[in-house]
């Protein structure tokens, strides 16, 4: 869910709060009341006002550039893609089962993201839930177009349940120059085509799927060696 629409609503509301209390309670003061030391004085110097916008402003943008692939809690210290990265990138894009050069399409699909919601400095990271090769391959993709090679981490995250588990960290410096090779290779060729040109065709998988058994046409004869000798019958595997 983008929480960066109602986080600017919000900002807005409270900026035109202050300004209204900001005209309104200077009128509404009697002459010879006593001075009251309000959180924000309307005698306050405007500075004070402007500079707690200016916090106001600041706490709604860690917010906002908090990014989580999967949407659970984080910060804006890194551009979280875990857990099981390729399955919840697929879930955005759909790549059909059995689909050729898979690893490319999956580094395609987060650096796409990645461009587009994190920033340079943070800490990007990627996990595999099964360590398939395929991810290895894709994450290498990755780290190689938005991070320096000495910042590339890779550790073990296996459970009982996933033992091939692991994740792969760095600090992202390259946002900028992924961002300029990324629409290059978009125009030269998008997405959307290389995941149609890979993809296997209705007839592939029908004959994957639906492989006719070749029967022996003797199969469930009795001959002689089955019935005198005792030996099996002419059916094949």
């Amino acid at each position: 869910m983008d929480t960066k629409e109602p986080v600017r609503m919000v900002v807005k509301r409270i900026i035109s709060m202050l300004w209204l209390i900001a005209i309104i309670v200077p009128i509404a003061k009697p002459k010879n009341s006593v001075k009251v030391n309000f959180i924000i004085s309307p005698e306050d110097d405007m500075r004070e006002i402007l500079f707690l916008i200016y916090c106001l402003l600041m706490a709604c943008s860690v917010e906002a550039n908090a990014v989580s692939l999967s949407g659970r809690p984080t910060d804006d210290s890194v551009c979280d893609l875990s857990p099981m990265t390729n399955y919840h990138l697929t879930r955005k894009i759909f790549v059909p089962s059995g689909t050729m050069n898979v690893s490319d399409i999956y580094g395609r699909l987060a650096l796409m993201f990645v461009v587009k919601e994190c920033k340079n400095s943070q800490i990007l990271v990627l996990h595999s839930e099964f360590g398939e090769s395929e991810d290895e391959r894709a994450f290498r993709v990755v780290t190689s177009e938005l991070c320096s090679v000495a910042n590339v981490q890779r550790e073990s995250t296996a459970t009982s349940e996933y033992p091939y588990s692991f994740q792969v960290k760095c600090r992202i410096s390259k946002i900028q120059e992924a961002t300029s090779r990324l629409a290059i290779a978009e125009r030269e060729k998008n997405l959307e085509t290389i995941i149609a040109e890979n993809a296997p065709t209705v007839r592939e998988r029908d004959e994957s799927t639906d492989q006719p058994t070749s029967i022996n046409k003797d199969c469930g004869k009795l001959g002689y060696g089955a019935v005198v000798l005792g030996l099996g019958g002419r059916c094949t595997r």
